[in-house]
């Protein structure tokens, strides 16, 4: 049975487990519950009220004994209204208070002018930081493009780029060749585009904006980004950036 969607609802192993035994057993016991669903005798009833407290679960008293019930299936999906209605509320209070938060940093940016992002959200919190930062006309420069990066992140680059557009960024970027051929190349609006010649790899993949530097290593067993913050660093990279493209092939 596919169960992922239910994790990723934030539905603990446990709560999985007590939650289906529920449905098989029907108005059960917390023994039986136990027995069949694996959990601990000490975790049971905080795994039990986690569910009813999530609406997935109620109770009832029967002779001064306790027998647990699951919710129907489709009250899952009233859960996921919920939840989806908490975290719109919460971004919105989030909102609120961004300006304040952002005033906290700026007294720290200048102690802090290198990062390190891991695995695919890190990495999309980076390109996501490009989006946020750049404002209308401004240019993003991206080369030595692999083609596992360009598997890996293609249905973010089809959101990234509809974004871009809608706030006038600008695009320049230099493919590996292998990335280049991956697939068929459409043109973008607002995207400029060149790919080195075969045989030429970059040790990493380097991505600018603003005066930020993100050398990217994206390999099946690392996915990694190294974040420079220096004015005088990103333009050198700029400068390199204009060097490669003359020599880079444009389609």
């Amino acid at each position: 049975m596919e169960l992922t969607i239910l994790k990723e609802l934030g539905l603990t192993d446990g709560e999985i487990r007590v939650y289906l035994s529920l449905l098989e057993l029907g108005k059960s016991t917390a023994g039986k519950i136990i027995e069949h669903s694996k959990v601990s005798p000490s975790k049971i009833y905080d795994v039990l009220n986690r569910l009813i407290g999530k609406g997935l679960a109620s109770y009832i008293i029967e002779g001064n004994v306790k027998h647990f019930k699951s919710a129907q299936p489709k009250n899952i999906l009233n859960y996921i209204e919920r939840k989806a209605n908490t975290l719109m509320e919460s971004k919105n209070k989030f909102k609120k208070i961004i300006p304040l938060l952002e005033a906290k940093q700026k007294s720290e940016i200048k102690n802090f002018n290198a990062e390190i992002f891991e695995s695919v959200s890190g990495l999309i919190t980076v390109f996501d930081m490009s989006l946020n930062e750049l404002k209308k006309g401004s240019t993003v420069y991206a080369f030595g493009y692999p083609a596992y990066a360009s598997k890996l992140f293609d249905a973010y680059w089809r959101e990234y780029y509809k974004k871009c557009d809608k706030k006038g960024i600008l695009r320049r970027v230099i493919y590996d060749y292998d990335a280049w051929f991956l697939k068929k190349r459409t043109g973008r609006k607002m995207s400029y585009y060149r790919y080195m010649p075969k045989g030429v790899i970059t040790p990493t993949w380097a991505w600018i904006f603003n005066d930020k530097v993100a050398n990217v290593i994206v390999t099946e067993e690392q996915k990694v980004c190294f974040l420079v913050q220096n004015k005088e660093v990103a333009n050198s990279y700029i400068q390199y950036f204009n060097l490669l493209w003359k020599s880079a092939i444009e389609p």
